[in-house]
């Protein structure tokens, strides 16, 4: 059964940087770029949806940053004057955004939601080096404005990358000296020690303590404000709850993940089967059938496909990220 209570959402597939280990760079010629406006999230979380489901909603994508979606603003205030508590999480790049568009921001969001600032440098140089096209000034303008003008919980996130390991004491302190409530710590999979295409020499590898040790990237948190949202409590009782088999515990029943829109309006289980890799083409064909501008989101969440096919969690993605010797209790909910 998926777990209905958080929904990952792609707003928009744009994006203005060229990060190199981002699906936009790897699988360029699959990319569509577009966005999802008022209109479709009115039509597929009506009022009873979003009253009756929904606790959390994230927004970001496989390709694309939520900032760059017209209506993201619109639409937050759509969901919070439905249910204001419904927890908002914004993961962006930060760039290239002025101060009054953060405080309009600001005024939709509360102490319940959080923006995530992607920031792997301690400068707009080093910066740069991963975070190809992105505009430092514009990005530590954007915290600025949200702390000032805001009660919203702010995150620094940082991918541990070999030109930023020695800096990453520096990073947090000046992070803290900002005002963000948490500096977020990635130990990423995407490195030539797991996957060997990306070459014997590969620049961006780090000291093997920071690459993931798991199927997928893990997660090293510094709380400086200890603002913390009552939420992961559902993931535990889904976790202790639910029935597995003895090969996959699929995460998409508990929900630390969310259920997954594609900024095309395609419905997925997660955000990784989603990914336009080739190893995922069968889910290119599959989320077709589940396109939410044909048929509405209650209508494909009731489809027969989830009751049967789907239990075989036999793709690629079902067998390694939620393989239960890789899916602890910790792992499992501690989103």
């Amino acid at each position: 059964m998926l777990a209905t209570w958080h929904w990952h959402i792609e707003i928009s597939s744009k994006c203005t940087l060229g990060c190199p280990r981002c699906a936009r760079q790897e699988v360029p010629d699959s990319l569509i770029n577009t966005e999802l406006n008022l209109e479709f999230f009115q039509r597929n979380f009506t009022q009873e949806f979003l009253l009756t489901n929904i606790e959390k909603i994230t927004f970001c994508g496989d390709d694309g940053d939520p900032i760059y979606a017209h209506d993201l603003i619109p639409v937050i205030r759509y969901i919070k004057d439905i249910k204001p508590t419904i927890e908002i999480v914004i993961i962006t790049n930060g760039s290239h955004k002025k101060s009054e568009w953060w405080h309009n921001l600001g005024n939709v969001l509360t102490g319940i939601d959080s923006v995530h600032f992607s920031i792997d440098g301690y400068d707009h140089a080093s910066n740069q080096l991963y975070r190809i096209n992105s505009n430092w000034d514009s990005i530590i303008l954007g915290i600025i404005a949200l702390r000032k003008h805001s009660n919203v919980q702010i995150v620094w996130a940082t991918i541990a990358f070999r030109f930023n390991e020695d800096i990453l004491e520096n990073t947090k302190e000046y992070a803290k000296q900002l005002g963000v409530d948490r500096f977020q710590l990635t130990r990423s999979t995407k490195f030539a020690k797991i996957y060997p295409v990306y070459g014997p020499s590969d620049r961006l590898q780090p000291s093997d303590k920071f690459i993931s040790t798991t199927e997928r990237f893990e997660r090293e948190i510094t709380d400086f404000t200890f603002r913390t949202n009552p939420l992961p409590q559902i993931n535990q009782e889904l976790y202790e709850k639910n029935q597995y088999n003895d090969t996959v515990k699929p995460l998409c029943s508990i929900g630390n993940k969310g259920l997954y829109i594609s900024a095309q309006g395609l419905l997925y289980p997660c955000c990784w089967v989603a990914n336009r890799y080739s190893h995922n083409s069968e889910w290119q064909h599959i989320a077709k059938q589940f396109d939410l501008h044909k048929r509405n989101l209650q209508d494909s969440l009731n489809d027969n496909f989830w009751k049967t096919d789907f239990q075989s969690y036999k793709w690629q993605e079902c067998q390694t990220k939620c393989n239960s010797t890789v899916v602890s209790e910790k792992y499992a909910t501690e989103w």
